[in-house]
């Protein structure tokens, strides 16, 4: 009977020693700050140093793109667009899509980083999610589709103001990228658009 007390003794206390020396969401969430290279709060200086083929600029357009942000002596909202492989290579270790002339947007307020975007060139969120876990520990949301059991479309880390967030995207339809390389009768893409920002 002692034995026996003795050994459920022992796996509690297995237990809890395991369940502490678990990542908390809150500890594993601190480092959300970061995606790739890249921080939020960082410079906009240090940015282009990293990536000097960027185009950066204020936006005359809803619409980003390199040839609506314009030089501007007030740096209180630039945007910065990235395309070129090397830079994109940076980026992610996912093929990001490259549909128009920004695949990589970023939006600095008053010369530090508030806000990164980018689409992935991956099908589910599956694909990825394991990649970030690893990263950040797990996740504060996680839904799926209504229609699809396990077919996630939406997982995201929150600490304070900043949130970092997959989503999976739907893109396309008759009119989009005319000019695209993929097959007959399939006019829609889907992908997984991630997003990092800072509300404060």
């Amino acid at each position: 009977m002692l034995q026996r007390s003795n050994q459920i003794l022992l796996s509690i206390v297995a237990m809890a020693a395991l369940f502490l020396l678990q990542p908390s969401p809150a500890r594993a969430n601190q480092r959300i700050s970061t995606l790739g290279r890249d921080t939020l709060g960082e410079t906009l200086k240090k940015f282009q140093l990293r990536y000097p083929k960027a185009t950066c600029g204020r936006a005359i357009s809803t619409e980003i793109t390199p040839q609506n942000l314009v030089n501007s002596g007030n740096m209180d909202d630039i945007h910065c667009c990235l395309n070129d492989r090397d830079s994109l290579n940076k980026i992610s270790r996912f093929p990001i899509l490259n549909f128009d002339d920004c695949a990589v947007h970023t939006n600095f307020w008053k010369s530090r980083l508030r806000s990164l975007s980018y689409t992935l060139d991956v099908r589910t969120l599956q694909t990825v999610l394991p990649f970030f876990v690893k990263l950040y520990g797990p996740p504060t949301q996680i839904s799926e589709h209504p229609k699809d059991d396990g077919k996630l479309i939406f997982v995201n880390w929150m600490d304070h103001d900043m949130t970092l967030e997959l989503v999976l995207s739907r893109l396309g339809g008759e009119d989009y990228h005319k000019g695209s390389t993929r097959p007959k009768g399939q006019p829609w893409l889907d992908a997984v658009t991630v997003d990092l920002w800072d509300s404060a």
